[in-house]
């Protein structure tokens, strides 16, 4: 990047800190005095403190640092208080297709829904899901060439770790005589707010997005019964 025939790099800075100090987590003061290669005092309101290396930690109410294997995750009741503790989705890491959409139980179950189904929903995401043993070809060509036969795609859910768990398709694709399977993840349901009626006096065919029934459950958290805790 150049400005005015001048190199510019993205620079961040520390624009306001807090001095604490460990072990009690009192606040303290520090004093800064800016000197030039020559020894020379320079004003503070001519420097800029930039950021050269950056390390996060984790610390409690003492500013004591703490490992992240001990720690437990709660809910914040609106009173402020804590609530029930809970738990991250684990990394989905096995998507199976179930015959039938009673039988998805958690994150990973997937069942077949019509690829229409697909449009009304937002995608954030999308990766291609490489085989890891090519002897398998014939069997997952056979499976898409079902889908695609039928129109038809597989829903479930999906985690990569974290309190945050998605929507995702998994699609058939195929291009130049060869085919692979698309993960597409989406955290939403698209909205339509502004359709209108056909001004047409006779009837358009047009063809309908078909929508689901029943969607993959989705909890907000996964909630830890106190008496697992204490195990």
């Amino acid at each position: 990047m150049v400005a005015d025939d001048r190199p510019v790099n993205d620079i961040r800075i520390v624009n306001e800190c807090q001095w604490v100090r460990s072990g009690t987590g009192e606040k303290l003061t520090v004093e800064t005095a800016l000197k030039d290669a020559k020894g020379k005092a320079v004003p503070l309101a001519e420097g800029l403190c930039t950021l050269q290396h950056v390390k996060t930690l984790m610390l409690n109410d003492k500013a004591e640092q703490v490992d992240k294997k001990t720690i437990r995750y709660h809910l914040m009741n609106p009173d402020g208080s804590v609530g029930d503790e809970v738990a991250p989705y684990p990394p989905t890491e096995r998507i199976v297709v179930r015959d039938d959409a009673s039988e998805v139980k958690e994150p990973g179950d997937a069942y077949w829904i019509p690829s229409t189904a697909i449009e009304s929903f937002l995608i954030s995401e999308e990766y291609e899901l490489p085989v890891a043993d090519p002897r398998n070809d014939p069997k997952l060509f056979k499976e898409a060439e079902e889908a695609a036969k039928k129109d038809e795609i597989a829903i479930t859910t999906f985690s990569n770790g974290g309190f945050t768990i998605y929507y995702a398709f998994l699609v058939p694709f195929f291009k130049d005589g060869q085919f692979e399977w698309k993960l597409r993840i989406s955290s939403k349901q698209a909205q339509y707010n502004c359709l209108h009626d056909v001004p047409s006096a006779t009837a358009i065919p047009v063809r309908e997005v078909k929508t689901l029934d029943r969607l993959p459950p989705i909890q907000a958290l996964l909630t830890i019964p106190t008496s697992k805790k204490k195990k």
